[in-house]
């Protein structure tokens, strides 16, 4: 195909962010669009140059992928519209409100056979990059132990006004399932499989079903062993942030900074450090340019894929969820994915 047509389904903050990604992309194009908020849909297709239609159907009909942004408990209604028309299809995270719907979804993906992609963008971090191939490395002796931060402010407010994530029948959770799904799927590629978790929740805010605060222990098969910390405040200077210390047997490996760093490894024979573009040049040097999730996924749509990562990775990363919230339920006893 000379250009991709891309339809949107959701129009709010996620949507212009894949917008945003897909400005300089070739030979694509947004629309058209729909929301079930035509104020929000019309903002929308304003920025974009898009056209608003009445349904996902609609949508579907007259694209060649399906980009769907609605809120969590959305997201099947829309990769349904998608699969009807046999259309490609990017999905944000997470997938479903749990796991048995997430499963459901990914089975009729898997049985369309449609190129699909899941908003599990972490995966292509510079920095995240640079830990899983350093934690590979002889030099820094085993991988012993992760300790993982992310911390984020409560998202009903400030950029992200997403109010639906405070209704635990939209987002099906809090901080553990609606933000920190991506930091048990990158534990999960970075020292996995992970084989048994243990998990203990928070809720500051007084969000009925909203977890405000998760605290995950995973242990893998080999020994490798894992702690989470997932909290929303109300720092409003703090959208989103993680760090990351990696402790092998010779080496700390830390992440300071989520996508560019800095990143440094210590280890008694030195000290190195990489930043800004200097991580973005060995990050392209090592395995190709992967910044941009949605010039990837319209590379697969013209190509007939395959797009990464796709809903099998996204549904395990949902068993990983799902193992925590049992756990959770038992005050934190450790239960096996």
């Amino acid at each position: 195909m000379d250009e991709v047509r891309l339809g949107f389904v959701g129009c709010g903050f996620i949507a212009a962010a894949h917008a945003a990604m897909l400005a300089p992309v070739p030979d694509c194009h947004v629309g058209p669009v729909f929301d079930v908020d035509a104020d929000r849909a019309a903002a929308f297709a304003g920025d974009t140059g898009a056209r608003v239609v009445s349904s996902a159907d609609a949508v579907a009909a007259d694209c060649d992928a399906v980009i769907v942004c609605t809120w969590t408990s959305e997201h099947a209604a829309g990769v349904d519209a998608a699969l009807a028309a046999g259309r490609a299809v990017l999905c944000e995270k997470p997938l479903g409100v749990d796991l048995a719907a997430t499963r459901a979804l990914a089975r009729k993906v898997d049985e369309a056979g449609v190129v699909n992609q899941v908003g599990l963008v972490m995966r292509r971090s510079p920095a995240f990059r640079w830990l899983r191939h350093e934690l590979t490395r002889a030099e820094n002796g085993r991988p012993m132990n992760v300790v993982f931060r992310d911390d984020q402010y409560l998202p009903v407010q400030g950029q992200y006004a997403s109010e639906w994530r405070a209704d635990v029948v939209r987002a099906g959770g809090g901080a553990l399932l609606e933000h920190s799904i991506h930091d048990l799927d990158l534990l999960d590629w970075l020292i996995g499989p992970i084989d048994r978790v243990s998990a203990v929740l928070g809720h500051a805010h007084g969000i009925e079903g909203i977890e405000d605060q998760a605290t995950v222990t995973a242990t893998t098969a080999s020994g490798v062993q894992a702690t989470l910390v997932s909290v929303w405040h109300d720092i409003l200077r703090r959208p989103s942030g993680r760090r990351v210390e990696a402790f092998c047997a010779d080496a700390l490996l830390t992440i300071a900074g989520e996508w560019v760093g800095p990143v440094t490894r210590e280890a008694d024979d030195e000290q190195s450090e990489l930043a800004d573009r200097e991580l973005h040049r060995w990050a392209r040097d090592h395995d190709g340019d992967r910044g941009n999730p949605d010039g990837a996924f319209v590379v697969a749509v013209r190509e007939g894929g395959p797009a990464a990562p796709d809903f099998a990775v996204a549904l395990r990363a949902h068993e990983l969820v799902d193992a925590a919230y049992r756990s959770a339920a038992q005050n934190g006893v450790p239960v096996p994915v």
